[in-house]
């Protein structure tokens, strides 16, 4: 059995900032010192692709490694490690230390001072257009450091050697500071010049429309996440008036020119393939909570989402459970087609089929948007649902959201509002399986949703983290800011949570 600890195969802050996939050292290579940026000679045109790509490496590579939330996979069922490794305790039983996927603090902070600049260079040289653009980018990798650590340093953030040890701001503070940022965004881009961007925006070529409609579904995220806590409704209707200029209704997605060549795939393929296009997943294999569920509900995503292992059947393993070897009869399965679609494939931000679940469980609060209703609920329930189908190539989505009485699948099985609200989280669940496992993770923290996910089997906890703790590097370099801070713990609670 090959011997492995799960600490050395998470990626260390050392790698982490030399790693051509998160760096500025890209095959788009920006060269911008981060400490020294000049607004004189730096071109926002040349910085925008490369901050686009890194983003795109950090939320769609869910399991790859604790950096890119492979946590949240594991701790949620998406999918589960092998029986090939020696796993360390840390991460079969909750017990967190100041190591554990500290890589999110740094490269979501390394991706922000590209956006940083990006907002400078628009300002300073009267181009509202990047100036929107790297507001906004900041704010959704602002509001990602929140969802996993709570007070983060924002306001003295991105100074670089100016303020090496930025104070921290409380979570909620920050929260509310980037819905301003988000809308101050948006109003940049509405104003801009059409044509002002081009073909170095990698997600939306430019198009204004597109850029707010993301914005719109970015800030309904926010508020969404704050729906639990009773003295914030005043303050969501209030967002909500604001909106104007729809909802993503197509997928985000970023493709730099991703080529069939060693170093220039897409990530989420070349972290399970070989440079030839063989497949070598084989620490990260499928998750038994989330085919059994699909099984059990006659899901056609199944065989998209996974494959098959040398049986025929659908397996995957459990957290804390003894590890299924690979390979065989018996193996755990691997990640699919549906999921794993070609080396030069897109990379996904942001799914049309979160839009959609996000609006429906808008409508189903009554939540006004722009001083009218959202929509229906159920008709953009199932619109979500058509589109993870069609995005995974699966068909089948009208006869599998029709099984009688099935409240797992049927919007006409549910009844009251609380089965509802279960059955849009369950279906944006499966949807965003290995696609956005963070926002899986956000609402389960949120809602309890799925309310079955299963414990480990070797918990030293009696419920799965609700946070990550400050990175070891923050003590080591900011270490009076962060100390400064509450106690947490791996059960700390995340300002938004009840």
């Amino acid at each position: 059995m090959k011997m492995i600890n799960n600490k050395i195969k998470n990626i260390g802050l050392a790698t982490l900032l030399t790693a051509s996939i998160f760096s500025c050292k890209t095959n788009l290579d920006i060269n911008v010192d981060p400490n020294n940026p000049t607004l004189v000679t730096a071109q926002a045109s040349l910085i925008l692709p490369a901050a686009l790509q890194n983003t795109a490496n950090f939320y769609n590579r869910p399991a790859t490694n604790n950096n890119t939330f492979a946590f949240a996979s594991i701790w949620l069922g998406h999918s589960s490690f092998s029986g090939n490794f020696f796993i360390s305790q840390e991460a079969l039983n909750y017990t967190l230390t100041t190591n554990f996927g500290e890589g999110a603090w740094t490269i979501a902070n390394d991706n922000n001072t590209d956006y940083d600049l990006i907002q400078k260079l628009g300002a300073a040289k009267g181009n509202p257009m990047y100036e929107g653009i790297g507001k906004l980018m900041k704010a959704y990798n602002y509001q990602t450091l929140v969802d996993l650590y709570d007070n983060i340093p924002y306001t003295e953030a991105q100074q670089g050697a100016v303020n090496p040890t930025p104070k921290y701001d409380n979570g909620k503070a920050v929260y509310e500071a980037l819905m301003t940022d988000i809308e101050s965004a948006t109003t940049l881009i509405k104003n801009s010049v059409a044509g002002s961007v081009g073909t170095d925006d990698i997600m939306f070529k430019g198009d204004k429309d597109k850029w707010v409609r993301f914005a719109n579904t970015v800030k309904l995220r926010m508020l969404l996440r704050q729906s639990e806590k009773a003295d914030r409704q005043a303050y969501i209707t209030a967002k909500l008036a604001t909106i104007s200029g729809g909802f993503v209704n197509a997928n985000v997605t970023i493709n730099p020119g991703y080529l069939n060549s060693d170093g220039k795939q897409n990530g989420i393929w070349r972290s399970f393939h070989t440079a030839t296009g063989t497949y070598n997943g084989d620490f990260y294999r499928a998750g038994g909570y989330t085919v059994n569920f699909m099984k059990n509900n006659n899901d056609p995503r199944l065989s998209r989402l996974y494959k098959p292992n040398g049986s025929g059947n659908y397996v995957g393993g459990f957290l804390g459970a003894p590890g299924i070897p690979n390979g065989g009869q018996t193996g755990t399965s691997e990640f699919g087609p549906g999921l794993l679609q070609g080396p030069t494939q897109d990379a996904v931000l942001m799914t049309a089929a979160e839009s959609y679940f996000l609006q429906s469980e808008a409508a189903l609060r009554n939540w006004s948007i722009g001083g009218g209703a959202v929509g229906d609920a159920k008709a953009l329930f199932q619109s979500g649902v058509n589109a993870s189908f069609a995005y995974l190539g699966a068909n089948g989505a009208t006869t599998y959201m029709a099984q009688l009485g099935n409240k797992q699948v049927n919007w006409d099985a549910t009844s009251s509002t609380t089965e509802k609200l279960a059955l849009i989280i369950r279906q944006k669940f499966l949807a965003l399986s290995m696609i956005n496992v963070l926002e899986t993770y956000n609402d389960y923290r949120r809602l309890g949703l799925p309310a079955d996910v299963p414990l480990s089997q070797q918990a030293g906890s009696n419920r799965i983290p609700n946070r990550l703790l400050y990175p070891q590097r923050e003590y080591d370099v900011n270490g009076a800011n962060v100390s400064a801070q509450p106690a947490v713990t791996a059960n700390s609670k995340i300002w938004w949570m009840l």
